[in-house]
């Protein structure tokens, strides 16, 4: 059992720092290889924050403690957890684009302000932090390494298929009497959302928010260099510069 959880507490920055780090690592070793080793790295992140979804299911279910109103996987970070093995491994480059908006503005929020109670060294903090680290490394490995270049067209998926997402979610929660994606309330513990005001107001406010950090997710892609890769090509046609 670990002590209490604080958000940017020494734990917290200690911890991003870790995990930066080690994506960066990551990054640079995928560079310096070639094929199937340099796909192989980005599925065995992506494996391994399945598998910390799949870990979770089965201590809960051991120990009598699973909810089916908060630990089924229809929370986004969730979903992509069990997207992310399967969009990698058969090279989809259209979900490829919509999880690197979804991944890096939603699930970094989590990662900045995380919903958790209980820090180091428990079973919570390591699957949280795992979890949540290994999305945003597995998308940034796999856009980086591969030189995709995201374009508009995957800006507007992932802003469709998010409303796609809210929508559904939405009629989920009021059948079952949940809150996944926090469509129906607010997160108990602090978070962005603290900021936008009251439901339904933070829920308006959180598309305005989204909009803004996708612009600025895209944005590298636009004044960077310019780039021969056709944006909606499939991973398996991007060729490396020399």
């Amino acid at each position: 059992m670990g002590s209490g959880f604080e958000s940017f507490s020494l734990q917290h920055l200690t911890t991003l720092l870790a995990l930066g780090t080690i994506t960066y690592a990551a990054i640079n070793k995928g560079r310096t290889l070639d094929e199937p080793s340099k796909t192989n790295i980005g599925l065995v992140i992506a494996g391994l924050t399945f598998s910390t979804l799949i870990a979770e299911a089965l201590f809960k279910l051991a120990d009598g403690t699973f909810n089916r109103y908060t630990d089924l996987p229809f929370f986004l970070c969730d979903l992509v957890a069990v997207m992310l093995p399967f969009v990698l491994y058969s090279q989809n480059r259209k979900w490829t684009g919509i999880l690197y908006f979804w991944a890096l503005a939603g699930t970094m929020q989590a990662l900045i302000t995380p919903d958790l109670e209980e820090g180091f060294p428990s079973f919570e903090f390591f699957r949280y932090f795992i979890g949540h680290a290994g999305i945003i490394a597995a998308v940034l490995y796999t856009v980086i390494v591969h030189r995709i270049r995201i374009g508009w067209q995957d800006f507007l998926n992932a802003i469709i298929y998010a409303q796609a997402y809210l929508v559904g979610v939405h009629m989920l929660n009021q059948l079952m009497g949940s809150n996944y994606g926090y469509t129906m309330g607010k997160p108990p513990g602090p978070s962005v959302l603290d900021l936008m005001g009251p439901w339904p107001w933070y829920l308006l406010w959180g598309e305005i928010l989204m909009i803004i950090l996708y612009l600025l997710l895209i944005l590298p892609f636009l004044i960077g260099p310019a780039n021969k890769r056709d944006a909606q090509s499939g991973i398996d046609n991007v060729t490396e510069g020399h």
